[in-house]
């Protein structure tokens, strides 16, 4: 194990050599490394700041963790050990989504371009639903995305404020009898749809003509007003739609994440210690074409030799393959250094 924990220092480190970061007030920031002899525990060395960008890269050249975090809170003492004492300033808006967090049986490759596809809906309802302006997309390293909220308006919202927005991506305590909402709005709008392609398919022309003339206004979301004519059968119907829509249209978003505001968050175009994989900054337009475990790979294609410790899948890059323990082989260094990364495989044979 020494041996292997010797080769991923040895090759983390010519990363963060040549790797650049650019992290605003980074002076302001906790810091907190994973140590790379810890693995495969995992333990925390926080509370610690830095006054440069230059300082920050000495640091990772000479310490290599395995996993680099900053907060995404601003401090007046980001130092200090003592939470009460660093002296919080505000706080960046931070978004998390994990294809774990998704809820579908899928493979991961399907779940993290399902992950991908929520994080783009995520983002132009920041811009559309709030006016956000200011934010960057961040590929987590491993199974899915951040995003990164930077508008001054929203540094000083405190947890509460944050669970509201949590709340209303998420469509918590949002039924049919809540008050009319934007997001009440696109729930109705999908269910009047989605109500009128079955009641088609089904025959019913009744509830066809209803819904056709009704289809772009808020009919249904006037449900239960007394004036609204409607059998005990089609509210039924309806209310399964809405439901229905109300669990297509969330936002599966790690809820925890958003309000807390002293919250650690991966350092953009650092490593991540359970892939090898780079926490990669993509611009909207880059997002759709992006292939994570292709375009966030740090390392090349030289052959390296690693033995398997277990039975596993192995899917990244150009090798796609099934191991078992025991198994000796050569594969690219990104596959090596992922396989080795995942408690996989160890270095060498």
């Amino acid at each position: 194990m020494e041996i292997t924990k010797a080769y991923l220092q040895k090759k983390f480190r010519e990363y963060y050599v040549n790797a650049k970061f650019k992290v605003r007030d980074l002076e302001k920031r906790e810091w907190a490394f994973v140590p790379l002899s810890a693995i495969p525990d995992f333990y925390m060395h926080r509370h610690m700041s830095f006054g440069s960008e230059e300082e920050l890269k000495t640091n990772l050249i000479y310490k290599v963790p395995i996993h680099v975090y900053y907060s995404s809170a601003y401090y007046e003492r980001p130092g200090e050990e003592k939470m009460e004492d660093k002296g919080w300033i505000c706080a960046d808006l931070i978004f998390d989504i994990d294809a774990d967090h998704i809820p579908v049986k899928v493979d991961m490759v399907k779940a993290l371009e399902i992950a991908k596809k929520e994080i783009y809906r995520l983002y132009r309802m920041l811009e559309k639903d709030f006016g956000v302006r200011d934010m960057e997309i961040v590929f987590s390293g491993n199974r899915g995305y951040h995003i990164h909220v930077h508008d001054k308006e929203f540094l000083d919202l405190e947890s509460a404020e944050r669970r509201e927005i949590v709340n209303y991506f998420t469509l918590n305590r949002l039924s049919i009898e809540s008050p009319q909402s934007t997001q009440k709005k696109r729930i109705c709008t999908c269910a009047t749809k989605l109500l009128y392609v079955k009641a088609k398919n089904s025959g019913n022309e009744k509830l066809v003509n209803k819904l056709k003339i009704n289809m772009n206004d808020l009919y249904l979301c006037n449900l239960l007003n007394t004036n609204v004519k409607m059998s005990t059968k089609e509210k039924k119907l309806f209310i399964d739609a809405f439901l229905k829509c109300s669990e297509i249209l969330k936002v599966h978003i790690d809820e925890p994440v958003t309000a807390d505001t002293h919250r650690l968050i991966r350092l953009p175009n650092s490593l991540h210690g359970k892939t090898g994989f780079i926490v990669k900054p993509l611009k909207l337009e880059e997002l759709e074409e992006f292939n994570p475990l292709k375009d966030a790979l740090a390392f090349g294609s030289e052959s390296v030799k690693v033995r398997c410790l277990k039975k596993a899948k192995v899917k990244v890059g150009e090798v796609n393959l099934k191991v078992r323990g025991g198994d000796k082989l050569k594969v690219p260094e990104y596959a090596a250094i992922y396989m080795i990364c995942r408690g996989i495989a160890l270095y060498g044979h």
